[in-house]
């Protein structure tokens, strides 16, 4: 089992690629080009599906500013998948 299915709970070794893998790696390299607080709350939101007032809560900001984090999380990923980080045959 490779490394980065290992890290995955779930995850069941097939010994090949179904291109999961890919798509991880990708998402978590256009993650490391979000500033931190809009990734985490981006991350908690609607990655883990927490509630906007769990996620200001977690963060320590009123709901206003995490609504705005995520928002320009969003924003910075349509940018980079737009910029040539989205699917290549």
């Amino acid at each position: 089992m490779d490394t980065l299915n290992a890290m995955q709970p779930g995850f069941a070794d097939t010994g090949h690629d179904n291109g999961c893998d890919r798509v991880w790696v990708e998402f978590q390299a256009a993650l490391q080009h979000v500033p931190l607080l809009p990734r985490l709350a981006f991350l908690l939101s609607d990655v883990l599906g927490k509630p906007i007032d769990e996620v200001a809560h977690l963060l320590g900001r009123d709901i206003a500013t995490c609504r705005q984090l995520i928002g320009d999380a969003r924003t910075r990923l349509r940018a980079l998948h737009a910029g040539g980080h989205g699917d290549h045959p």
